[in-house]
């Protein structure tokens, strides 16, 4: 398992007691296996300074402020030139002054507008071609609800130049949208019905304010289009919400940087609700917004839909617009808070406990938490403890904070339903190497908390097997909070995720590789994406001299590499790369790979259709120490039993066909229930049938026909339990199996195949002319050595010789030596055209065979059968001599 041998795990100073308690783990995993009761979602921020104190107010308030705007909306004042410098006489009359817009930082001027051509001037505004007399309602012209027939009751389109920048946040009882004016604004195409009939437009110099209010704590979703912005109270159709971007703050030179692709213009706005300053970072392009609230020194980070608002309650705070996103500043430099400050998730920040500190302060915070831990008393017991395991988990301790969490859950199990808990427990297994507890990365989480899993979520997945492009999805999305890990998490952490990405991410997931640390594990990881993206010679060189690199995973990642594309060049056959692979096994040991490198052996046997080595090779990946997922093992074990079966199908050698099956029995009980499996398990049966064991093909077969879903398969398994029931004698088991897997949509080829069956049960009970009905028409062969037994036991000679002529047509060669069966199928004709007296059919049968020798005394008496007018063979000659066939039987 990868994260539990890639890192040195630094040792604490913990009780014995608490390196002991890992039998108790199960237990404790079973516990934290009870699902989440689910957490009503809070869409407003919580309860905080600068937030929702002034909440009880907030109804009144904003009730005051929408009849302020009203009453001014008769008269509409044009936004100043620069609105950073606006007066409070340029604000709409009878709006309340704390509603002032104030432009603060602007990241890269926008492109000049195109020149309005010639004629009759447009409206500030107004889009090209549209009529002077629209009626539009344009940015700086009133404030008020808008009132025009909605085309959905769930959507509204906020018409919005992608030169404007737009923040979207929740404010007491409103959602809040802010569009930066930085071009005007076409509001005609804003239409509000059912939750979207409260929409008021609100314009102030620099910005307009969009107010929806909430009669419930129901989510609003943004989406961006060619058109504008998209708000609605469902997700956007054919659009994955869940999978959207979010704002993941970094450090950077002179504050926290919130990183926007296209950043817009920095507001600041009285906030709606309490008339605090706010401080609004829009983006014009659709980055998502912050996940969950903060409350930092001097200031409160809000969460948002999209962009950033920072509820400043110290003047020595401030937010400025950069190119490269919206950078959170402070008079101390770097902020008091910085520690935390890089974390934008209740993920990292609560439940995980996240502080990125310098290692010797993380040592000292866990020396501290394990004193308090020591003496605390029992009403604060678990609370001691989980800030233990938090402190254990921020310093890379992955085993001791599993423990530590381990014992508290012992004495307080209620404790374990706790989402935070559960999580720092699944996210200490993950980092142990114990797949099975961390299982609980998958979920459920409370709702408002799901998108900030999924990191998490990414890693499990990765570690596991199986999912790899969703995994690799996954953490590019949130590959820079991986970043501002504290150092002994993210080294364990980022170069995983870097090469999970690099190996199997998509176009846009490969992006997130283009800045990475120095290091030999993210050259890997670059070598991996060059790889990917064509640039197959760079990356095998770097491959190449990966493989002499002194860390030994490297080294052994890299030769891997190496070998597969040797082969794949043709520099190297499959069977010489799977003997390279088996002596690369020391090295793919040491580095805890040995699985990896079992399956890249098995897979180049596969390559060279060695299947019995390829299957002995599988079987040595399940003695591995690692942890192989079923998705990724299940695959190739299914191919190469499939292809042992087919191959062993078609061999008529006794040895080779009982070698197969004992194979193909001893791992079908590692194979999961499915269509697969029911096809192997076919195959499986047709060789029990060719060795004789009809007990043994029963079962193969009745196992198989409910693992079969397509009507086809299904017969075909129904034909063969068929013929395990004739050869136990149980006729009427097998009419009935035959009339169960039946279908009316059945190719023309199955229905005759099934009408043979139907004839042999007919024929074993005694009933030769229904059977003769049943291979009327028939021309296959088996159908036309039928019919010919039962005339040929009717002494109906001349209609045996017919059917037995046509076989002798289609399996005899004009040339060449005869086998033994064309032998005797030339006997058998020469014999029943005899007793029919037909001349013209012997004298075409001579001319076929001609001069060729057949073996023993066959050839003397196929020359004396043949002669046209010659003795007719009588009944006290030897069977042997004359070929007379026998009677007909099943």
């Amino acid at each position: 398992m990868y994260f539990s041998r890639s890192v040195c795990m630094r040792r604490c100073l913990l009780p014995i007691a608490l390196l002991l308690s890992c039998s108790a783990m199960t237990t404790v995993a079973d516990a934290a296996r009870r699902t989440h009761a689910p957490r009503t979602s809070q869409a407003a921020p919580p309860k905080g300074t600068g937030l929702n104190a002034a909440t009880a107010a907030a109804a009144g308030a904003a009730a005051a402020t929408a009849g302020a705007a009203a009453a001014g909306a008769s008269a509409a004042v044009p936004a100043p030139t620069d609105p950073s410098t606006a007066a409070d006489a340029d604000l709409l009359k009878g709006l309340p002054a704390p509603w002032k817009a104030t432009v603060l930082d602007v990241p890269l001027s926008p492109p000049a507008p195109p020149p309005t051509p010639a004629g009759k001037p447009r409206k500030p505004g107004q889009k090209a071609g549209q009529p002077t007399n629209s009626g539009a309602n344009v940015a700086g012209s009133g404030s008020g609800p808008i009132n025009v027939p909605a085309t959905s009751p769930n959507r509204v389109l906020i018409p919005v130049s992608p030169r404007m920048g737009l923040a979207a946040f929740r404010s007491g009882d409103s959602f809040v949208i802010v569009v930066d004016n930085a071009e005007p604004m076409d509001t005609s195409a804003l239409r509000g019905d059912g939750i979207f009939s409260t929409l008021t437009v609100t314009t102030l110099p620099g910005a307009t304010l969009l107010q929806i209010k909430l009669p419930d704590t129901r989510e609003f979703f943004l989406s961006q289009q060619a058109e504008g912005w998209v708000l609605g109270d469902k997700p956007p159709p054919g659009n994955v919400y869940g999978d959207r971007r979010v704002i993941n703050p970094i450090v950077a030179d002179g504050g926290i940087l919130y990183p926007m692709r296209k950043p817009g213009r920095v507001l600041s706005i009285a906030d709606p609700a309490s008339g605090k300053k706010l401080f609004v970072g829009t983006s014009t392009t659709d980055d998502g917004g912050i996940l969950s609230f903060r409350h930092g020194d001097g200031y409160d980070i809000w969460p948002t839909t999209e962009g950033v608002v920072v509820a400043a309650t110290s003047p020595d705070v401030g937010l400025r617009a950069t190119p490269e996103g919206a950078l959170l500043t402070s008079a101390e430099s770097p902020l008091p808070d910085s520690k935390v400050a890089v974390y934008a998730n209740t993920v990292d920040l609560d439940w995980l406990g996240l502080q990125k500190l310098p290692d010797d302060q993380l040592e000292a915070r866990l020396h501290k938490a394990l004193l308090a831990a020591a003496d605390s008393d029992p009403a604060q017991r678990f609370a001691a403890r989980l800030e233990e395991a938090r402190a254990a988990f921020g310093v890379g301790a992955f085993l001791e904070a599993r423990g530590i969490l381990t014992v508290a859950l012992e004495d307080d199990p209620e404790e374990a339903v706790r989402p935070e808990v559960s999580f720092l427990l699944a996210a200490s297994e993950l980092l142990s190497g114990n797949m099975d507890g961390a299982f609980l990365l998958e979920g459920p989480w409370p709702d408002n908390e799901q998108r900030a899993t999924q990191l998490w979520r990414g890693l499990y997945l990765a570690a596991k097997g199986g999912h790899e492009a969703e995994a690799a999805h996954l953490l590019a999305r949130d590959f820079t909070r991986l970043d501002n890990y504290p150092t002994s998490v993210r080294s364990v952490l980022l170069p995983f995720a870097a090469e999970q990405i690099g190996r199997y991410g998509g176009a846009e997931d490969l992006s997130v590789l283009d800045k990475l640390p120095a290091g030999s594990a993210y050259k890997l990881a670059t070598a991996f994406r060059d790889l990917r993206t064509s640039k197959r010679a760079q990356a095998y060189d770097a491959f190449n001299a990966l493989s002499v690199d002194p860390d030994p995973v490297v080294a052994e990642k890299a030769l891997e590499q190496k070998i597969s594309l040797d082969m794949s060049d043709g520099k190297l056959t499959p069977v010489a790369a799977a003997e390279m692979f088996n002596g690369l096994m020391p090295d793919a040991r040491l580095a805890g790979r040995e699985a990896t490198v079992r399956l890249l052996q098995a897979d180049a046997y596969m390559r060279a259709r060695k299947w019995p080595e390829a299957l002995a090779t599988l079987d040595m990946v399940k003695d591995t120490p690692e942890q192989v997922s079923e998705p990724v093992l299940s695959p190739m074990l299914f191919q190469t039993l499939a292809a042992v079966a087919s191959e062993v199908v078609k061999d008529t050698d006794r040895d080779a066909i009982l070698h197969g099956a004992a194979m193909l029995r001893a791992h079908l009980s590692a194979l999961q229930p499915g269509t697969k499996k029911g096809e192997i398990l076919m195959a499986y049966g047709k060789m029990l049938l060719g060795l004789g064991l009809a007990d043994e093909a029963q079962q193969a077969f009745s196992d198989a026909v409910p693992m079969l879903d397509s009507p086809e398969l299904k017969a075909l398994a129904g034909q063969g339990l068929a013929e395990s029931y004739i050869a136990l004698k149980d006729l009427a088991g097998a009419t009935d199996v035959l009339q169960r897997t039946d279908d009316p949509d059945l190719p023309e080829d199955m229905k005759a195949s099934r009408r043979r069956l139907q004839a042999r049960i007919t024929l074993a009970k005694g009933d030769q002319t229904a059977a003769l009905g049943l291979l009327n028409g028939d021309s296959f062969s088996d159908s036309l050595d039928m019919a010919a037994r039962i005339h040929e036991s009717r002494g109906e000679w001349p209609a045996a010789v017919a059917n037995v002529r046509k076989m002798a047509e289609a399996d005899i060669p004009p040339q060449g030596p005869l086998s033994a069966a064309q032998q005797t199928l030339a006997l058998r004709l020469a014999s029943d055209a005899s007793q029919a007296s037909d001349a013209q059919t012997l004298a075409w049968l001579a001319q076929l065979v001609g001069d060729r020798s057949m073996d023993g005394e066959s050839g003397r008496v196929f020359r004396l059968l043949t002669q046209v007018g010659g003795p007719k063979p009588t009944a006290s000659q030897p069977a042997a001599q004359t070929a007379t066939p026998a009677p007909a039987n099943p």
